[in-house]
């Protein structure tokens, strides 16, 4: 013992020591016995903890039976997916085909800009103060192998093309002030070669001023002429979607802070610090119903409806003049179309969408392209053919654990009420289902099975003989769902899933051995204070076992002492 002092066999020669560990060895295998138990007890409740939770799925399993959600399965086919889709979007589909004719698609309505928002440059005035789009480099560039050169700060637009057109390139340059575009062609009539516009001096000193323009990879065509010629691809002085619009250089003046409205939704503007890609974000981002972007090709802002069909887009001016400045109040819009189509030759049905969830009953079509097409709705076999084996796997495993847990080398050896688990799915898979009328009586009758292998020593797996089961659901359908579930509550899943849920729940004798100081909690604590109070009847044993040798090894030294003494008085004699 802990703080005891003793001196082992000193006078007697005996190893009391050893004695005492082996005296205590003895005396403690009842505690080793218990802390078996103990470590048998832990191993049973998480057995059963994981064989609540097998048991759990398997009772969701067979619940979908019972919500009908097993045998409700459809599939929509189109026999001309270029012309429309098909699937199931609702309950209770009605088998059948039906020949769907797509006369026309819904299309969105589209808002343009009227007119440019940037305003025609100045030829007159140095390119740099000429209103154009973006900065021009100071360098050069070429035309027909004859170099200009450009200077911003000094040339404007109009000195520019007269120096082309006083120069050897072969080419007449002018200036549209109306279209606000560039026009360069061969200056003799019928002349088709390619104008070559290119730059061969030092790439250090190029100008940006033919890609500014807008010349750069335009289309070259033929004039009325007969010569070729190219045009800017653009209005020279359009506008910078990303300035601050009171520095934007609008053909119809200054933006105005306030707000405006697109389709009633009000949409905020700050001249001062908003940009065209600011306004045009705020207005995607609300509740308009459009999208609405800029065209730098056109320097014009497109408008489109969010929703397909017939309907304009209404633009109302308020304290901002935004939409006036930007011409969307003048706005060309091209309206939308209605999608048009007919279900079995019957009258033409008009959406304003493309997908169509009320033509045919729990079905939706995707128009995509005017046809005809053929739309299939049968029972989805696949998929509850499927559902079926996750069914039987989850039956499989639920069998196979409890066979494990109570077989002869199982923790849950012996254990009758898990054992009746597994007797009561053994015996019910097949049971013939009362109250039911039609034409099968068992899941044996349509597929099920448990293979033509025996083997004594274990049990055999449920099987589905998928051939043997979709002829079923073929030829009867009702009659194998009630198998399963049924109003009177007699099928497989609905007594399966009574069972397992009684089982399985917080209340169930699963969980009431397993919780929290349920039955096998409170075994493990009656145990450890039996442990605990062996333990110290242990501890008090081996002091007064200690104890007990010590007085032995003193009365040795005293017997010793008046040997030692006679044996003295002997000798003097």
């Amino acid at each position: 013992m802990s703080g005891s002092f003793s001196i082992s066999g000193l006078i007697s020669g005996l190893d009391s020591a050893t004695l005492i560990q082996q005296l205590m060895s003895l005396e403690r295998q009842p505690i080793t016995r218990l802390e078996t138990r103990l470590t048998t007890l832990n191993q049973q409740r998480e057995a059963i903890r994981d064989l609540r939770t097998t048991l759990t799925t398997l009772r969701n399993t067979v619940q979908n039976f019972r919500f009908d959600t097993v045998f409700s399965q459809y599939a929509a086919a189109s026999s001309e997916e270029d012309v429309l889709t098909a699937e199931i979007s609702g309950a209770s589909p009605v088998s059948g085909s039906y020949s769907v004719e797509v006369l026309q698609l819904a299309s969105a309505t589209t808002a343009n800009s009227s007119a440019a928002l940037g305003s025609a440059i100045d030829p007159n005035a140095t390119l740099e103060n000429s209103g154009i789009a973006a900065a021009i480099e100071e360098g050069s560039f070429a035309i027909n192998g004859v170099e200009f050169t450009v200077d911003p700060t000094t040339d404007s637009l109009n000195s520019i093309l007269a120096d082309i057109n006083a120069s050897a390139a072969g080419v007449t340059a002018t200036y549209d002030s109306l279209t606000d575009r560039i026009t360069i062609a061969n200056s003799t009539a019928g002349d088709t070669s390619v104008i070559n516009f290119s730059w061969t001096g030092d790439a250090d000193d190029e100008s940006n001023f033919l890609q500014v323009v807008r010349l750069t990879g335009a289309t070259q065509s033929t004039n009325t002429n007969g010569s070729t010629e190219v045009t800017s691809t653009g209005n020279l002085g359009a506008v910078s979607a990303t300035d601050t619009l009171n520095l934007v250089n609008f053909a119809n003046g200054a933006v105005t802070s306030g707000s405006f409205k697109i389709n009633g939704i009000t949409i905020n503007v700050d001249a001062t610090t908003d940009s065209i890609s600011d306004i045009l974000g705020r207005i995607n981002d609300s509740d308009a119903g459009v999208t609405a972007s800029y065209d730098s090709a056109t320097d014009t802002i497109r408008v489109v409806s969010d929703t397909l069909g017939s309907r304009t887009v209404n633009f109302t001016s308020g304290t901002s003049n935004f939409l006036d400045i930007v011409n969307l109040t003048t706005a060309t819009q091209t309206a939308g179309s209605d999608s048009q189509f007919k279900i079995n030759g019957g009258a033409v049905q008009t959406r304003n969408s493309n997908e169509v969830a009320d033509a045919i009953g729990g079905v939706t079509l995707n128009l995509l392209s005017a046809g005809t097409s053929t739309v299939t709705v049968s029972l989805d076999d696949d998929a509850i053919v499927e559902d079926m084996q996750e069914f039987i796997e989850q039956y499989n495993t639920s069998v196979t654990a409890i066979q494990d847990l109570v077989g002869t080398s199982g923790v849950l050896a012996g254990d009758s009420s898990i054992r009746f688990i597994q007797d009561f799915l053994r015996s019910g898979i097949f049971s013939n289902v009362n109250g039911i009328s039609g034409d099968f009586s068992s899941l044996a009758e349509i597929g099920f099975n448990t293979g033509d292998s025996f083997d004594s020593g274990s049990i055999s797996a449920l099987q589905l003989d998928e051939d043997e089961f979709r002829e079923a659901l073929r030829t009867s359908l009702s009659s194998v769902k009630s198998l399963f579930t049924n109003s009177g509550e007699t099928g497989i899943a609905d007594v399966f899933f009574d069972y397992l849920d009684e089982a399985t729940n917080t209340q169930g004798f699963l969980n009431e051995r397993v919780r929290s100081n349920g039955i096998i909690d409170q075994q493990i604590n009656s145990i450890n204070d039996r442990i605990e109070q062996m333990e110290e009847r242990l501890e008090t044993k081996e002091a007064r076992l200690r104890a007990q040798f010590t007085r032995l090894e003193q009365l040795s030294a005293t017997y010793q002492a008046q040997a030692s003494a006679l044996s003295s008085i002997g000798a003097s004699f």
